[in-house]
């Protein structure tokens, strides 16, 4: 048995996307979503045996303070069968006409001047599914031009740097945190065909030194926002960013930081309960 466990929750329709923001918020890698007589069934995975009972009174408090009368239920999932619970559910998505992600075990026809990302999700987050993804995903489609370098922080799967290196980048570093995520990164990168150009590390922004053309970063607002200024200072002149896994309640906030910061917002792409910015350093 690993140490990861899932956390099965069924909640109203028009609640879903917030109680599924939620458990990111709480450190789940990845919510897959069923719909239900009942609603919607909402499936995370989380990392950490030992976290099982604050997990649950964590989902249950959030329950209680959405007037939502459910039940919880956590069961142990082995590490090896990560993989294999998400073949069941990911299948080909279309973040824009020109990128299509898909299961490196079922390949989609190549867009029209456009391309395919495979990905082996493994337990990293970032299959395309989560309109989170496909926000930055759009905000790099405008924001990486040709020799570009990019900064991609918090990689996860690894799917907004091979979509830099797609749309023409020179250049990309990769770094997470965790180091199952660098793995798959790499992963993902051969599955690709993408042997040259990545740099992937261990670690976050403070653990890299130059500036960079673009950065990205698609992380929860709670990590995101605090790291901000440290991004700002790996931003070239003139420099793009791609910011996103902010909620649409905690924009105002997000978007005044990000200009303290000293970039301008170009673009607020928006997906259901999801905003990303897409900004320019002055």
């Amino acid at each position: 048995m690993g140490n990861w466990f899932r956390v099965t929750i069924v909640v109203p329709v028009l609640q879903g996307e917030d109680v599924s923001a939620q458990l990111f918020d709480f450190g789940c890698a990845g919510v897959h979503e069923d719909e239900v007589d009942q609603g919607v069934c909402l499936i995370a995975y989380f990392e950490g045996i030992d976290t099982q009972t604050a997990i649950q009174q964590a989902c249950e408090n959030l329950l209680a303070e959405l007037d939502i009368a459910s039940e919880v239920h956590l069961e142990p999932v082995p590490d090896e069968d990560w993989s294999t619970s998400w073949r069941e559910y990911f299948k080909p998505v279309y973040a824009t006409p020109r990128i299509v992600v898909c299961p490196a075990w079922a390949p989609e026809p190549v867009p029209e001047d456009g391309f395919i990302i495979s990905i082996d999700p493994k337990m990293a987050f970032g299959t395309g599914h989560h309109e989170t993804t496909r926000l930055a995903l759009m905000g790099l489609e405008s924001g990486v031009s040709a020799g570009a370098s990019v900064f991609d922080v918090g990689t996860g799967s690894g799917i907004l740097s091979i979509a830099a290196m797609k749309l023409g980048a020179a250049s990309v570093m990769a770094v997470d945190t965790d180091p199952p995520a660098i793995e798959n990164t790499q992963e993902n990168l051969a599955l690709n065909d993408i042997l040259e150009g990545v740099v992937v590390k261990e670690g976050s922004v403070g653990d890299v030194e130059g500036v960079f053309d673009v950065i990205v970063a698609n992380i929860i607002s709670s990590i995101l926002v605090p790291l901000i200024p440290a991004i700002a200072s790996r931003t070239s002149k003139g420099g793009h960013v791609v910011l996103g896994g902010i909620l649409t309640r905690e924009s105002a906030a997000f978007q005044q930081a990000v200009l303290d910061a000293g970039f301008v917002i170009d673009q607020l792409l928006e997906e259901g309960e999801w905003v990303c910015a897409v900004g320019k350093k002055q």
